[in-house]
């Protein structure tokens, strides 16, 4: 079982990811992260492209979600 949280910071715009599970090397595979677009978790056993997609889709502005 994975357990995550994505977060922003109102006050300095800065994104974090924590992510805690039984599966090793989750921290290579799961959280993402890019300047100007967001932050995105992915689940331990996922597509890897997943990630990088919807940052994508974040930086283009595809992809809104509620603040």
């Amino acid at each position: 079982m994975t357990f995550s949280i994505t977060g922003v910071c109102d006050d300095s715009g800065m994104a974090g990811i924590a992510i805690t599970t039984s599966s090793i090397c989750v921290g290579s595979r799961c959280p993402w992260v890019r300047a100007g677009a967001g932050a995105v978790s992915t689940q331990n056993i996922t597509d890897p492209t997943i990630g990088n997609e919807v940052l994508d889709l974040l930086a283009n502005g595809n992809l809104l979600l509620p603040h």
